[in-house]
């Protein structure tokens, strides 16, 4: 089956799926707790065109598709064969996965149109907070077990630590530089989606429904205060260009996809979005959060926030005194994996708590993306419902057509008029043998021609 025989197949089913949703945008409450099988359905159909436009890209690209091929089976030839180069590839190979690890995370972190997993407070945030507590209680920062690039957990503090002068707080920054930085390079790419997407939409003459709305907010009075933020954001883009996406990068801020829908609606360069997006998020934006971390997470910090709470929850209940200090105890000792007690902190119930609410934000931003995919997709079938002004109905049946019979049809219909069709007569006087003279009607002719 064709690539065109297929998108419309399936473009049909989608209007069948959006029914009435171009007047009263009922794709909105198209979610997977509102309609679930409504939503897996068009999500399954998403899928398929999508891996069909990436099989039909791989074919016209087969050049490069045979350069990757090839470059990967070598890869996997030098990893799988035996020799004194396996050291080296190992090295390699687990440097790579440190850094695709907190790229990734940075990824996940920022895409998805404001539904992307928040992957500092699990992940970067956490590590930043284990190498702190451990830096201040050792005064120097203990050796990562088995290596930073495959870091488990750290080794005990060196004999006469505690003698040594206390970490400076640089120290400590330049330590999870790397971590950062990877992970707010990841977020940077994590922002370059929205902005082609608007960037393709205008060059074919279309919008994005999310700027339909910032249009909307944009000639609205009586608005409200996210309305409001949106607004700001717009009309800074509008304005300042540059340096106001390096701004609104530079700080945590849920409006950012915003930004990438018009610097791509607008046709902004790719450079300045991309390198504004680039400082504000991997350069400014990950030291504020780690100078943050870093300080709330200092030894004195930790003690003296560990005997507030202690003595708020004593003085409630007494049964609660030194309850809190075990824990943390259990928790640095678990950074250092000493016997017992990492087994301990493992099971008590803060890790199991901890555990819980990574899974579920994980789950979270599973369905957040199938929702988000589902919409945007039904979103654009109602858009061209409204601009070819049709009303959607029900799919017909889609059969394969070969490019050749569409064009011997489309051949037949633009061809000039042709010819009444021709009678017996007409056949008659056309024909070779009514043209043709018979030699004894020609001598009678000639005859009569002689006697006048």
């Amino acid at each position: 089956m064709s690539e065109q025989t297929l998108l419309q197949g399936s473009r049909t089913q989608q209007q069948a799926a959006c029914h009435g949703a171009d007047d009263s945008k009922s794709w909105k409450n198209v979610t997977l707790f509102k309609a679930p099988l409504r939503t897996l359905y068009v999500f399954a159909i998403v899928l398929r065109v999508s891996l069909f436009k990436f099989y039909h890209y791989l074919m016209e690209h087969k050049r490069i598709t045979s350069a990757v091929v090839r470059l990967i089976l070598l890869l996997l030839a030098l990893y799988f064969t035996p020799g004194f180069h396996q050291e080296a590839v190992q090295h390699a190979e687990q440097v790579m996965m440190f850094a695709l690890w907190w790229i990734g995370l940075g990824v996940a972190s920022s895409i998805g149109l404001g539904t992307g997993l928040h992957t500092f407070v699990l992940y970067l945030g956490p590590h930043i907070m284990k190498v702190t507590i451990a830096a201040t209680e050792c005064n120097t920062l203990p050796e990562m077990l088995p290596n930073r690039w495959n870091f488990k957990k750290f080794d005990a503090c060196p004999p006469g630590s505690e003698l040594l002068p206390p970490i400076t707080f640089w120290q400590i920054l330049s330590s999870v530089q790397l971590e950062a930085f990877l992970w707010g390079l990841g977020t940077a790419l994590g922002e370059l989606p929205p902005y082609f997407v608007a960037r393709a939409a205008r060059l074919s003459g279309q919008k994005v429904a999310e700027f339909e709305e910032l249009e909307e907010i944009e000639h609205s009075t009586n608005i409200g205060i996210s309305d409001r933020l949106k607004k700001m954001v717009y009309d800074s883009l509008q304005n300042y260009g540059f340096f106001a996406i390096m701004v609104f990068a530079s700080v945590p801020n849920p409006l950012f996809d915003l930004a990438g829908i018009t610097c791509g609606h607008f046709l902004i360069p790719f450079t300045t979005f991309f390198g504004a997006t680039f400082i504000g998020k991997a350069i400014v934006k990950v030291h504020i959060q780690m100078l943050f971390v870093i300080a709330v997470f200092s030894k004195h910090h930790v003690e003296n926030l560990t005997n507030f709470v202690e003595n708020a929850a004593a003085s409630v209940y007494p049964g609660l005194k030194g309850k809190f200090t075990g824990i943390i105890e259990k928790q640095k000792a678990a950074l250092h994996g000493s016997s017992g007690a990492a087994t301990e902190a493992n099971e008590n119930w803060v890790q199991w708590g901890w555990n819980t609410f990574v899974a579920m934000m994980i789950l979270y931003f599973l369905v957040s993306i199938i929702n988000s995919l589902v919409q945007e997709h039904l979103a654009g079938e109602a858009e061209k419902q409204r601009s070819s002004g049709s009303a959607p109905t029900a799919p017909p049946v889609s059969l394969p057509v070969s490019p050749s019979y569409e064009e011997n049809v489309t051949s037949m219909d633009t061809a000039a008029p042709s010819s009444p069709k021709p009678t017996r007569r007409t056949r008659a006087a056309k024909s070779p043998i009514a043209t043709r003279k018979s030699p004894r009607l020609a001598a009678r002719k000639a005859a009569s021609e002689d006697s006048s």
